[in-house]
């Protein structure tokens, strides 16, 4: 029995002596994974608000050239509700041929602070007495900017 005993104990010394451990480089392992995955995660939140950041400015910018546009129609064809819109001395439409020199609007009211809108018009051509206009409008918003182009005539 003695012997039996010395045996088992040998064996599971011999055994103790090639083991070779795996916890150690799977910990290791699964740490590097998991640290990579966090960075890669990361990566993708910055890149995610910088684009829907971007994003909004564009969208600002779009309707600070929409609203610009707007000005400039109203400037050209009054409204009839507005009076003071329009010139008592001539009816027709007025567009000064403003390409060079944009007029610009800095906008003040919530969603648009910070923009402005450059507006330019011209007569493009006049055909059977009708009168047809090009207004250009272009939004900026910080370093972004967007443009909007209006072709337009007015018959009564």
């Amino acid at each position: 029995m003695y012997l039996e005993a010395t045996t088992a104990t040998k064996l599971a010394g011999d055994f103790a002596a090639r083991q070779r451990g795996v916890g150690l480089p799977a910990a290791i392992f699964v740490i590097t994974l998991m640290s990579t995955i966090a960075v890669a995660i990361s990566l993708l939140v910055s890149q995610n608000a910088e684009t829907f950041e971007e994003e909004l400015r564009l969208t600002r910018a779009f309707y600070a050239a929409e609203s610009g546009a707007g000005f400039a129609m109203n400037a050209l064809f009054p409204p009839d509700e507005f009076p003071r819109y329009s010139n008592a001395m001539n009816a027709t439409a007025t567009c000064p041929d403003n390409e060079a020199t944009p007029r610009i609007y800095d906008f003040t009211a919530d969603g648009l602070s910070l923009c402005s809108a450059e507006v330019s018009c011209s007569l493009d051509a006049t055909v059977d007495g009708l009168e047809y206009y090009t207004i250009n409008s272009t939004g900026i918003c910080g370093d972004v900017s967007r443009t909007v182009q209006i072709r337009t005539s007015f018959e009564e």
